[in-house]
């Protein structure tokens, strides 16, 4: 298994044992913590987000970076010097687009309330299917959708994405917007998506070898 397709699936495997420990219990324990502890909605993590949904243009749309990504690699395939990134932008656009649609359409099947509106109400026994949005994380899929590829794309900078992903996924719980288990899913799911368009530039860098290009035309 290669270093890119590792570090997406090592993700993957987490966010699943996460989310079951959250459907088995976790995902109440960590609420209530946070409610009592006076942990919740840290202003480090409040403020972070924001400037992160300015930056990426999610306080606009949250397809707009995907589109733009799109269209950008739309017009650098058209020549055979940019071909290669436009293929890897392209790549990204999909996988974002994908993930942010599903995780939005997901939110309407699962109907979820969020952890402060369960915390509001102490109800806990009517979560699901009552008209909520809280599974799966929109953010942490539109993030995840986002930085996954693109670390897959451009892995000399995996990690700073890494730390840029798994911020909001902590954020999003430490705000009890979300509980782990909706941040976890949408990382299994941007992971499976990226998984699965992976080959698109995973044959730009075989092609690259074959060609006498070091590391995939540069992609290492």
């Amino acid at each position: 298994m290669s270093p890119n397709r590792r570090f997406v699936v090592v993700q993957i495997v987490l966010a699943v044992a996460l989310t079951c420990l959250g459907l088995l219990g976790l995902d109440w324990v960590v609420a209530e913590y946070l409610r009592t502890s006076g942990w919740e909605g840290l202003a480090f993590f409040l403020r972070g987000t924001e400037l992160l949904d300015f930056v990426t243009g999610k306080d606009l749309s949250k397809f707009l970076i995907g589109l733009l990504l799109s269209a950008c690699a739309g017009g650098l395939l058209l020549a055979a010097r940019t071909k290669a990134l436009g293929r890897s932008l392209l790549y990204v656009g999909i996988v974002q687009l994908l993930t942010t649609l599903v995780a939005g359409v997901s939110k309407n099947a699962f109907g979820r309330l969020r952890p402060f509106e369960l915390l509001q109400s102490g109800d806990w026994s009517h979560a699901w299917f009552v008209g909520g949005s809280a599974f799966p994380s929109g953010h942490a899929g539109f993030y995840f959708g986002l930085i996954m590829p693109l670390a897959y794309a451009f892995p000399r900078l995996r990690w700073p994405l890494a730390i840029v992903s798994w911020f909001i996924v902590v954020a999003r719980v430490n705000a009890n917007h979300h509980f782990i288990s909706d941040v976890a899913a949408s990382v299994v799911l941007a992971g499976a998506l990226t998984l699965s368009f992976a080959p698109l530039v995973d044959r730009q860098r075989h092609e690259a070898l074959l060609n006498g290009a070091p590391n995939g035309a540069g992609l290492k």
